[in-house]
């Protein structure tokens, strides 16, 4: 059909026209050959059948002296019909009487069941005819008849007919189509060579003719009403271009003055830049003072422990001994075995080599802390500069390891303020994190559990506890819950927004990194709590499976 597309109206309407009066007769004589077919079988089978008959009443008495030269003749006269195939006269037990023609067919067709006396099979048909004497069957007589001739023969005649009739029925449409056409294509070409005219010459002016009150007599006169509306708008169109041409100046100017608008703009947008990054900046400055004034709390606590412990340290007393053995350097040996003083001077050092041994102990545990605080500062400077270039590196970590070094990070703060920690440690895999910023994130945590425990004003029972939570949905939860001054409700949406605090000496940016962090990180950071006075639950969660970028 795509060929027809461009192919003038008047041949598109021919083609139509013949097609549907050539499906249309086409249809019809196929429905004529079909109903003729089945009046053509049904009258073959009913000759078929009486013929099979008449045969077999004409074969009973040859069946009955069981004469089987006499049926053979009797079948033999079946010669006159060229239709007929074979036929054979078949006993009661199923052997064969007599045959003529195809008998081995006959055989053949007969094993299957023949309905309503005929059955058709590739053309063919197969009747039967009973041989019967005073009520008791001596036979069956079996028919095969060819009906394809009879098939091809009218075949043959309804193709003359249909061609006959198709090519006169298409001379005559062709003939009245041709004259009663022009009612329809007259007025399309005549809009058509309309319309083409006014593209060429571009007159609005022109009116295409209207012929009848038709669908195309309607679609002229809407066409007419168009041109009108075009006419009127190009009248307006050329005195508007006419009175633009005086605007045209103005116009200029004030693409002028845009164009130095957007120029300001641009400026103003580079200096916005510039704020947000010097913002940007400033928010990783307050980072760093932050998270570092943590951790150096604790270094603070380390070195007062260890100030106050060399202070009082028992090693003085060496000095003391050291004198005392001094004045009696001469008599040493005496002053130590016979000098009841002098006697008390070994012992008293064995005690001491031990209390010395304890202190040292205690002073390496301090300064082991002390050293790790340091390290840790370091990381939160590295991590902070280069926090706007790269991402931290991603290691997969035990959890356990991670909180119980943040713990011992504090673990002096906590000792000071008489606060217990109370660890709670599930079986976990391990977390795909960047170890610093977990660091920074649980120090946070562990620094405002201890201050909220501290606002309590309770000497005792201040307890945090530490919880590390694996449930199968891949996800570790570390969880961080205090029995301190809890959350107020209408604060629990707000804590983790930039600068947002409820301490006289806070500047809100420790949870608000925090979060940050904890979502870079492909986990999440909330808070719980049930109230002022009952507790705050913070819960940092950390996937099993890959980080996010």
């Amino acid at each position: 059909m795509r060929s027809l597309r461009d192919t003038p109206i008047k041949s598109k309407m021919m083609f139509v026209i013949l097609l549907t009066c050539s499906v249309v007769l086409f249809l019809a004589c196929a429905v004529l050959f079909v109903f003729q077919v089945g009046t053509i079988k049904r009258g073959f089978v009913r000759d078929l059948s009486s013929l099979a008959e008449i045969v077999a009443r004409n074969s009973t008495a040859a069946v009955a002296f069981n004469d089987k030269e006499a049926a053979e003749e009797t079948l033999k006269a079946l010669r006159a019909r060229p239709d007929i195939v074979s036929a054979a006269i078949i006993l009661p037990d199923g052997s064969p009487f007599a045959v003529f023609g195809e008998g081995a067919e006959i055989a053949g067709m007969r094993r299957r069941p023949i309905d309503h006396g005929f059955r058709f099979e590739n053309n063919r048909v197969l009747t039967a005819g009973k041989i019967v004497l005073e009520n008791k069957r001596l036979g069956t007589l079996y028919l095969c008849a060819e009906f394809r001739t009879a098939y091809i023969a009218l075949s043959r005649l309804y193709g003359e007919i249909l061609a006959l009739v198709l090519a006169a029925s298409l001379v005559v449409a062709f003939l009245l189509s041709s004259g009663l056409q022009r009612f329809i294509s007259e007025p399309i070409l005549k809009l058509a060579r309309t319309a083409q005219f006014i593209a060429e010459k571009n007159d609005y002016s022109v009116r295409a003719e209207t012929l009848g009150r038709d669908e195309v007599g309607l679609f002229t006169s809407a066409f007419n009403k168009m041109l009108e509306r075009i006419q009127a708008q190009d009248t307006a169109l050329q005195s508007a271009h006419e009175a633009m041409a005086g605007k045209v100046e103005a116009l200029r100017h004030e693409i002028s003055e845009r164009n130095k608008a957007e120029a300001e703009l641009r400026i103003s947008q580079e200096k916005l830049l510039e704020a947000s990054r010097r913002a940007g900046m400033a928010e990783v400055a307050t980072g760093v003072l932050h998270n570092v004034g943590n951790v150096l709390n604790s270094v603070n606590v380390s070195a007062t422990l260890i100030a106050e412990r060399v202070g009082k340290s028992s090693s003085q007393n060496l000095g003391k001994v050291a004198a005392l053995l001094r004045e009696n350097e001469a008599g040493l040996g005496a002053y130590l075995t016979s000098d009841p003083r002098g006697m008390k001077v070994p012992g008293f050092l064995i005690k001491l080599a031990d209390v010395v041994a304890r202190e040292q102990e205690e002073l390496r545990g301090e300064i082991d802390l002390l050293n790790k605080n340091i390290i840790h500062i370091k990381d939160i400077v590295a991590m902070q500069q280069s926090y706007a270039k790269v991402s931290g590196v991603i290691e997969s970590l035990p959890v356990a390891s991670l909180v119980d070094d943040a713990i011992s990070m504090n673990t002096a703060a906590f000792r000071r303020h008489g606060v217990e920690i109370v660890r709670r440690f599930d079986d976990a895999p391990n977390v795909p994190v960047d170890r610093h910023r977990v660091l920074q994130i649980l120090t946070n945590l562990l620094r405002n559990a201890k201050y909220a425990l501290d606002d309590t004003g309770r000497a005792g029972d201040k307890r945090i506890n530490v919880d590390v939570n694996y449930g199968q949905n891949g996800h570790v939860d570390i969880v961080v819950a205090d029995n301190g001054i809890g959350i107020d409700p209408a604060n629990l949406t707000k804590i983790f927004s930039h600068g947002f605090t409820t301490k006289s000496e806070g500047h809100g940016f420790g949870l608000h990194s925090s979060a940050n962090a904890a979502r870079e990180m492909g986990g999440s950071l909330r808070a719980e709590s049930e109230g002022l006075g009952r507790g705050a639950t913070f819960v940092l969660e950390l996937p099993v499976g890959k980080a996010a970028s």
